[in-house]
């Protein structure tokens, strides 16, 4: 994920945009992939639009929470853009958390 999406999630959650779970958008909110499609003006967010704006690499990364207190049967390596909905929809991240919590490229 690069600064720019991080900063999209950021301005989402300062702007009091309504986080919904297991659904990419609702009228009454949006998931954090649905934050970054519907800025890029997608009703449904395209994958390979996303990997390439927002610089989601296809490449497995760890889950943040794996082996510690907050560990779920579904913590495990996933591509970057399901590593954005497992934070989004498992943990219940909100935004600023999924923005500072995503692992870095080098990570």
């Amino acid at each position: 994920m690069n600064q720019e999406a991080r900063d999209m999630l950021v301005e989402a959650e300062l702007r009091g945009v309504k986080q919904i779970i297991f659904t990419l958008t609702r009228q009454e909110g949006r998931c954090a992939l649905g934050v970054l499609g519907f800025r890029l003006g997608l009703a449904e967010p395209d994958i390979d639009k996303l990997l390439s704006k927002y610089g989601f690499l296809e490449r497995e990364v760890t889950c943040p929470f794996i082996d510690s207190d907050l560990e779920m049967n579904s913590c495990r390596p996933l591509l970057e853009v399901s590593l954005v909905a497992h934070l989004n929809d498992d943990h219940q991240l909100s935004f600023l958390d999924i923005a500072r919590k995503f692992p870095e490229p080098s990570e």
